[in-house]
C-alpha cells in the first residue's frame, strides 16, 4: 500500500474536469457552449471542460485555460477545447492542450513558468500552429488561416505542406496557409483584434494556477483521508 501511495504521489495525474473558466465578458448576447448535445450559456466565471465547443456569438470572450494560458475570442468566433491535461506535481509538471481552431479570430498568449513544459497546440482545418511561450493571432480568411505572431515564435505545419525544416513565424511577422491551393505564404504582419481586451498579467497567471494546483493538492488530501477514516470505522 505504501508503494502505490509513493508511486501515485510521482505519477499523478491532474485531469480534471474543469480545464478553464471564462475570466471576461464583453457583451451579453447569446455566447455559449455545447458540452456533448447539452447547450450551456455563458456568463464570467462559467467553467469549460475539455471538449467543450465554444460560441462567442456577439459577444467578446477572455478563457483562462489551465496552466497559463489565456485566450481571447472575437465575435463570432468558435473554438474547441480538444484535449487538456496536466500532469505531475511541483516543478515536475507538464501540460499538454490541443486548441481547436473553427472560425473567426482569437488572441493567444502563453505564460513562461520554470515549473511548466507546456506543448500546446492550435489546430485549424489542414494547418497546425505549435505553441511556444508567446502571443499570437490566428484568423480565417474565407478559406485561408492567417498567423499574426506579436510576441516569440510559432512553429507551422501541414499535412499537405512538406518541408525540410518547420516553418518558424517570428515576432511581427505574417503567415498564411491557403488551404484551396494548400501551400504557405509569408504575408505582412497585421493585428485584427482591435477590440482586444487586455490579458492579465503574467505574474498574476503564475499565481492564479499556484493557488489552484494549492486548492486541487487539499481536495485530494482531503479525499484520501476521508477513505482512510472510512476503512478504520469499518475494522
Amino acid at each position: 500500500m505504501i508503494l502505490w501511495i509513493l508511486s501515485f504521489t510521482l505519477i499523478i495525474s491532474a485531469s480534471f474536469a474543469e480545464v478553464g473558466k471564462i475570466s471576461k465578458m464583453l457583451g451579453n448576447d447569446g455566447a455559449y457552449v455545447m458540452r456533448g448535445s447539452e447547450k450551456i450559456s455563458l456568463v464570467q466565471d462559467s467553467m469549460i471542460e475539455q471538449g467543450d465547443e465554444i460560441f462567442s456569438q456577439d459577444c467578446v470572450i477572455q478563457l483562462y485555460l489551465y496552466p497559463t494560458t489565456q485566450i481571447n475570442l472575437s465575435k463570432n468566433t468558435h473554438i474547441k477545447i480538444t484535449e487538456s491535461l496536466i500532469v505531475g506535481e511541483g516543478n515536475k509538471e507538464k501540460s499538454t492542450s490541443v486548441i481547436g481552431f473553427i472560425t473567426g479570430l482569437i488572441r493567444l498568449q502563453v505564460t513562461k513558468d520554470e515549473n511548466l513544459e507546456i506543448d500546446q497546440k492550435v489546430v485549424a482545418d489542414g494547418v497546425i500552429f505549435g505553441v511556444r511561450g508567446t502571443e499570437f493571432e490566428v484568423s480565417n480568411e474565407n478559406d485561408d488561416f492567417d498567423l499574426d505572431v506579436l510576441e516569440g515564435e510559432v512553429e507551422v505545419s501541414s499535412p499537405y505542406v512538406q518541408t525540410f525544416v518547420p516553418e518558424m513565424v517570428k515576432a511581427n511577422e505574417g503567415f498564411r496557409f491557403n488551404k484551396k491551393a494548400r501551400n504557405f505564404q509569408r504575408r505582412k504582419f497585421r493585428m485584427k483584434f482591435a477590440n482586444h481586451p487586455g490579458f492579465s498579467r503574467r505574474e498574476d497567471i503564475r499565481k492564479m494556477w499556484q493557488q489552484k494546483r494549492a486548492a486541487q493538492r487539499l481536495k485530494r488530501h482531503q479525499r484520501v483521508n476521508s477513505g482512510h477514516n472510512r476503512k478504520r470505522a469499518r475494522k
